[in-house]
């Protein structure tokens, strides 16, 4: 699960990463209201087959400005 908070209604994108910089998933891509979210990614590619375990980096991107974390999938 991943959480964020906006402090205004803004367009998101979230998306998730292997290390190689690859596009794995896409969890959000359109406009959300100010307040808390949270978004599930549930281990599965674009493709809607189940990652490998291993390290990933997830990148959101909010008006203008970038944050890129990352997280560790264990099966």
């Amino acid at each position: 699960v991943i959480g964020f908070s906006l402090p205004r209604a803004a367009d998101v994108s979230l998306q998730v990463f292997d290390l190689r910089g690859r596009l794995v998933a896409t969890l959000v891509d359109e406009s959300l209201p100010a307040g808390r979210h949270e978004s599930v990614w549930s281990g599965q590619d674009e493709g809607g087959r189940q990652a490998a375990s291993g390290l990933y980096v997830y990148r959101l991107i909010s008006d203008g400005q970038a944050l890129t974390r990352k997280m560790l999938l264990l099966k």
